[in-house]
């Protein structure tokens, strides 16, 4: 007869791969989708005599791993910041210098100009969107978004200013600034 351990090792260490594979598609982070992984096997253990088995595991699992990524997405900090915080990350403007508090715009004005910014972001090739998420809403350092992309420094430099150039660009044409 086998141990509670060799069982659940055996019905939920096979899924560990796949599991942390849609964790680091869904939130582009290999620690945060590694910590999630970790969090799962323990919320599984702590209720391995009422897990699904057999054809039913694999589907469970899955979709507690993309349940609880979206749980982190939420938390993440980026949704906690006011608009006004992201719109200045962001320095549409170029000149560096920190908004003026008499331009301040009504909320509505400033939420509605924050979902313009995040569309034009969307916009941008793949690398050169993750790069600006790495640095403005993850505020990672450069050495930190190349280890994260498996590039170089000077890469992720290029890729920021690219990205800035080209959302600067987007935003003028499309009249968000």
């Amino acid at each position: 007869m086998m141990s509670d351990n060799e069982t659940f090792s055996q019905l939920v260490m096979p899924y560990t791969r796949k599991m942390w594979a849609v964790a680091y598609h869904i939130l582009q982070r290999g620690d945060e989708a590694e910590d999630l992984v970790q969090d799962i096997m323990v919320k599984l253990w702590e209720m391995r005599d009422r897990m699904p088995s057999g054809t039913m595991l694999e589907p469970y699992i899955m979709t507690m791993t993309r349940n609880l990524c979206i749980d982190r997405i939420r938390s993440r900090h980026e949704y906690q910041c006011s608009d006004e915080e992201q719109l200045e990350w962001l320095d549409l403007q170029g000149d560096g210098a920190p908004p003026d508090a008499a331009d301040e715009s009504d909320p509505v004005e400033s939420r509605d100009r924050l979902h313009a910014t995040l569309r034009l972001i969307a916009q941008l090739p793949p690398d050169q969107a993750r790069v600006l998420r790495c640095k403005v809403f993850d505020e990672l350092q450069n050495s930190q978004i190349a280890q994260l992309m498996q590039t170089t420094e000077d890469n992720v430099r290029q890729l920021l200013s690219r990205a800035r150039r080209k959302l600067k660009e987007l935003a003028i044409k499309q009249g968000v600034i």
